[in-house]
């Protein structure tokens, strides 16, 4: 969902992409598409590339001659300067363009994206989304992106052998009822020589997924709507960030810091380090989704999951994330190919085979988990929990600069001792005020 990189070189990286994007936005740029130029550039993160390759195949076969260039760009480039490549007159014919980035905001802002109505109808998208997914992806009731896979996140990894070791017993039914029991679950582990949670604290969108699991076991249904649609033109705000439905959840997170819940150095660790705490046997668990599966393919333990308290009686539950998306720009110069690639890789087969080598979960509902026993048990049992308890990820839904930057690194701050849970619901109702001001 983001690339593994600190909150404040992101946030350089930000600042230099706005110098320059609302020039490359406005800018014009043509969009034909010579008949026998039998080549298509589509980006790619290095997660995926298998089944975009895979998806290359089958489309280069349908045409022969025809030569699909991946393009691999990074979580960062994503959720921050793509919007200019995108805009550019340069642009790939196909682009990644995730929901919850300012990426994806500025450029239907700037009319830089063409509608994929077309290839929604030809792969019958709307259905096989289901109407909450397929309505969460239409801008003002029209389509333009194709969504690639849907994950599972907010899942707690552990260590088996050194809850043995500690003499800790998972809860049967995988949710940690109080924070009382995870202090005393953390103790054992901290007195057997493990670190408690692996988090990376400097990942820029972990210590926001603890807030989404939060806001979903704490907030009231009502409050949760809120903050979930307030952002969106037209919608007036119900209840501030100010408000203790708010603030509650970073206090969780707060409580948990100063009981040594994390794992060391967490607050200064990227996602790849909580990661090589946890699987070099440092710490005991690890923050995570289902694709941790498909990446600790060979590991030295067993490893099983589990789910964290809530901060009152409500434990957390999985949060899904239905943003991983591709569109493509007014730029494309092979604008047919382009939405034929979009409907290859909706197809069943296509979505079977990233599903299988790839480790994530199939964005159509004509595809089932089961179907697809390479994923292996754990992903099948947290997709059947899921059948019945999971929530809808807060910074998923919000536009990147609103949501998972800006609480990600006010999470941080609040971490590391520079402010509190009261003063990031302020930076964060600030932040809220100053873009309903901008987008209605």
């Amino acid at each position: 969902m983001s690339n593994h990189r600190s909150v404040i070189r992101r946030r350089a990286a930000a600042i230099a992409a706005a110098a320059s994007i609302a020039a490359l936005l406005l800018a014009g740029c043509t969009s034909t598409s010579p008949a026998k130029d039998l080549s298509l550039t589509v980006q790619v993160q290095a997660e995926q590339l298998t089944a975009f390759k895979y998806t290359a195949g089958l489309l280069e076969k349908k045409h022969p001659g025809l030569k699909v260039h991946l393009q691999t760009i990074t979580g960062e480039q994503k959720n921050t300067t793509n919007a200019q490549v995108l805009a550019s007159s340069n642009a790939p014919d196909v682009g990644i363009v995730p929901t919850n980035a300012q990426t994806y905001f500025d450029l239907m802002k700037a009319k830089k994206l063409i509608p994929l109505d077309d290839v929604w109808k030809s792969a019958d998208l709307a259905a096989r989304y289901g109407d909450t997914v397929a309505k969460s992806l239409k801008w003002n009731g029209t389509p333009y992106l194709a969504l690639f896979d849907t994950v599972y996140y907010n899942v707690v990894f552990y260590n088996k052998d050194a809850f043995t070791k500690a003499g800790v017993k998972a809860p049967a039914d995988r949710q940690i009822a109080s924070n009382a029991d995870l202090y005393a679950l953390v103790g054992k582990l901290k007195a057997a020589g493990y670190d408690g949670l692996a988090v990376g604290g400097a990942s820029g969108y972990q210590l926001g997924w603890l807030v989404d699991a939060q806001l979903q076991a704490n907030a009231s249904p009502a409050a949760l709507h809120d903050f979930l649609t307030s952002w969106q033109s037209g919608n007036k705000q119900s209840v501030k960030y100010t408000s203790p439905k708010f603030t509650g959840s970073l206090a969780q997170l707060s409580e948990w810091g100063k009981h040594g819940v994390f794992q060391s150095g967490y607050v200064a660790a990227s996602g790849d380090q909580a990661q090589a705490a946890f699987t070099s046997g440092t710490a005991a668990m690890m923050i995570g989704g289902t694709w941790i599966p498909s990446v600790l393919k060979k590991q030295s333990f067993d490893y099983d999951w589990l789910l964290l308290p809530g901060a009152g009686d409500t434990p957390t539950v999985p949060s899904i994330y239905a943003g991983d998306t591709l569109a493509i720009p007014t730029a494309s110069k092979h604008k047919d190919l382009a939405k034929e690639y979009l409907e290859i890789y909706s197809s069943d087969k296509v979505q079977k085979y990233a599903a299988a080598k790839v480790g994530s979960l199939p964005a159509v509902n004509t595809v089932k988990a089961s179907e697809v026993p390479d994923l292996g048990p754990l992903v099948q049992q947290v997709v059947k929990f899921t059948a019945t308890k999971v929530g809808i990820g807060w910074t998923s839904t919000l536009p990147g600069g609103l949501g998972q930057t800006l609480i990600d690194s006010e999470a941080q701050k609040m971490l590391s001792g520079q402010s509190t849970p009261e003063e990031v619901g302020k930076s964060q109702q600030k932040e809220f005020e100053t873009y309903k001001s901008d987008n209605g």
